[in-house]
């Protein structure tokens, strides 16, 4: 299921203690801090693009980061793929990495 900070809020406070329950999270505070733990831990992570110092990024190019369960996104570069107008870089926890021009951006 998928929760909104609205949502929890109509919650009583035991519904979102066994929400945080089921997520491993600490149960001890307000609603508050309890709804924000969980919204926090919901939260997308970032990905971060580690590439080795020897390797230099072409001019006007940038390196992009998928994970796997993004699929409108990989359907994207698939489509650039074809065109040869992306090069695959490499694959590491959970996302692979492409080299794109500068302006590219996902629709």
């Amino acid at each position: 299921m998928e929760y909104t900070k609205e949502s929890l809020k109509k919650l009583s406070l035991f519904e979102v203690k066994l929400i945080c329950k089921d997520y491993h999270l600490n149960r001890t505070g307000t609603k508050t801090i309890l709804i924000n733990s969980i919204m926090s831990r919901l939260k997308p992570l970032p990905i971060t693009v580690n590439i080795p110092t020897e390797y230099k990024i072409p001019k006007g190019k940038k390196i992009v980061g998928l994970k796997i369960e993004e699929s409108d996104k990989r359907i994207q570069i698939g489509k650039l793929r074809e065109k040869q107008k992306v090069k695959e870089l490499y694959y590491s926890m959970g996302a692979h990495y492409y080299l794109v021009d500068k302006d590219f951006g996902f629709i």
